[in-house]
Formats: structure tokens, sequence, C-alpha cells
């Protein structure tokens, strides 16, 4: 029995490291594990009202993918942003002296998107940011309501 507490100890610490082969030999706790990193680099979604007022805090020259980033962690909405975006080095900078609603934000962002060539389409559950010039190119749903206009 011995024996094979020690192998299953030398197993233990093979696959799991130290601290997991004290806590199976009931010396010691197992350390608590380590929270898992996010992978928008830190930021959270924290879903605010619309009409939430929030100062605008974004530096000059702002890479898209941070301002994507940026809004998708104040809207809790999901975006898929091409990877050209950044190798085409395109940045705004948006200034806004007065605090703006969350909803404002938003508009804002797709202005700020349009005024670079790109644009946001609805592709199921997530936001797709596209160049404008493909918009053309991608079979985009038109809703219609129940009075049969286009929504």
């Amino acid at each position: 029995m011995g024996r094979r507490l020690a192998a299953l100890l030398l197993l233990v610490t093979a696959v799991m490291g130290p601290a997991a082969a004290a806590w199976a030999g009931g010396r010691a706790p197992l350390p608590a594990p380590a929270p898992v990193p996010s992978l928008a680099g830190g930021d959270s979604c924290r879903k605010l009202s619309p009409a939430k007022r929030l100062k605008l805090n974004l530096k000059p020259n702002t890479d898209l993918v941070d301002l994507v980033s940026w809004i998708s962690s104040i809207t809790c909405k999901q975006f898929i942003v091409p990877g050209g975006i950044t190798a085409q080095s395109r940045t705004v900078t948006i200034v806004s002296p007065q605090p703006i609603t969350v909803a404002e934000a938003y508009k804002l962002f797709l202005d700020a998107l349009d005024s670079v060539g790109f644009t946001v389409y609805a592709s199921g559950k997530v936001l797709r940011v596209i160049e404008t010039s493909k918009v053309k190119s991608v079979a985009i749903p038109i809703y219609i309501d129940k009075d049969g206009q286009a929504d």
C-alpha cells in the first residue's frame, strides 16, 4: 500500500504540480485556482442603461479595435472585427467635452466607424464590423414588421 501511495503522489506531482501532491497526501490544502483572464484584456461587460450618462475618456487616435472593445464593455454586445483593421492602422479621435448617454456613445461609435469606412451589421447574436464598400456583397436580412414596413 505504501508503494501505491508513493506512486500516486509521484503521478499527481508530475501531472498537477507539488501543491496538488501535498494536498493528495493530506498535508496541505490545495490553493485556490488563479482567476481566468478575460479575452478582452481585462475588460468586463458592464451593461449600462442607454440613458446612463458617462464621460468619454478615449485617447486621441484610438485604434478601432480598442474602440470596439470599449463600446462592447458598456453595451455587452458581441462584435466580430476583421483582422485587416489593425493592419490598415485605422484610428479615430473622438472629442466629447460633456458627459453623453450610452445611447449617444453607441451612435458616436457608429459614426466614428463610418468616418473611416466601416459599418456594423447583425449576424445572428453578434455584430460584424465590415468595410462599407463590401456591404453590397453581404446578404443582410431585412426585417418586416407586422404592418409590412421594413425596420
